[in-house]
């Protein structure tokens, strides 16, 4: 049951509370609240110690949620069947009717679940089509870069993401005391696409990334972190280790995908939330 819940907590938004919170609008994104039990219960289901950090992760997927509406992407209801159904294949249930009997012994109503749901594919759709679909690798840049990466050091790289210093310094204490760098990653980072996997960049040849970025991976011994302040942040950079590289032209080609598409859908979200109506009262 432990693992069922750890799997819904990670596709959906918290649904669920055994503590009693004394609301109050924490927020209202574009004329929609949210709630600080909303954020309280986001904010303990994904391990965030930070309250603020979760709010800003509901903010910008409400903002998300309101551009989607406003061009008129929909979920058919065979698509969000599908969605459901497999959602309760991944944990470990053959039917539908299966999982919403285990939700409802939870005390979680299958219609939140379903509204939860349906919100996701109405933001992956959208990021599908404004995002995703405009960001390319071609074979091109692939064969130049296999050029430089084979023979080279690769070197795997987390890190954490940090809009001012008090946060930095608050995950640097973490460390420092002994706290895994995944877990303060997962705990504290403001990078709400590699927080979840711990911090996790993957693996690195020189070169690859922004200047101060690189010359922070390549001058630290592996097993050691560092802190540089950038230009929109801080980063907390972690090297666990570093091999021989070999050019695995697939791998590649995710990897620089993924950096893209990270990159442009921070970009999209920030374009976003210029025009958005955002009220903070937390």
């Amino acid at each position: 049951m432990k693992r069922f819940l750890l799997l819904l907590c990670l596709f959906l938004l918290p649904l669920t509370s055994q503590a009693k919170v004394v609301d109050y609008i924490a927020a209202v994104v574009n004329g929609q609240p949210i709630l600080y039990s909303d954020v309280v219960r986001f904010a303990r289901e994904n391990h965030i110690n930070n309250l603020r950090v979760a709010l800003d992760r509901l903010i910008e997927r409400e903002i998300l949620l309101t551009q989607a509406r406003s061009e008129g992407i929909s979920v058919s209801d065979k698509e969000l069947k599908t969605a459901l159904l497999e959602l309760a294949r991944k944990n470990g249930f053959k039917s539908l009717e299966e999982f919403k009997k285990a939700l409802e012994k939870e005390g979680i109503p299958f219609s939140r679940v379903e509204e939860s749901v349906k919100d996701q594919l109405i933001v992956a759709k959208l990021i599908a089509r404004d995002v995703r679909s405009k960001v390319k690798v071609s074979d091109i840049e692939l064969d130049k870069l296999c050029l430089k990466v084979e023979g080279k050091p690769e070197r795997e790289v987390y890190y954490i993401y940090t809009k001012n210093r008090a946060d930095a310094e608050k995950a640097m204490e973490l460390l420092a005391n002994g706290v895994p760098f995944q877990k303060v990653a997962r705990e504290l980072s403001q990078d709400p696409m590699t927080a979840q996997n711990g911090g996790y960049l993957g693996y690195v040849s020189p070169g690859m990334l922004v200047k101060p970025l690189d010359r922070v991976v390549w001058s630290i011994k592996p097993g050691s972190y560092r802190l540089v302040r950038l230009k929109d942040g801080y980063y907390i950079v972690y090297v666990k280790g570093e091999k021989r590289g070999q050019c695995n032209r697939e791998k590649l080609r995710e990897q620089l995908f993924a950096q893209r598409f990270q990159k442009a859908l921070k970009e999209y979200i920030e374009n976003l939330k210029r025009s958005a109506s955002v009220k903070v009262y937390m």
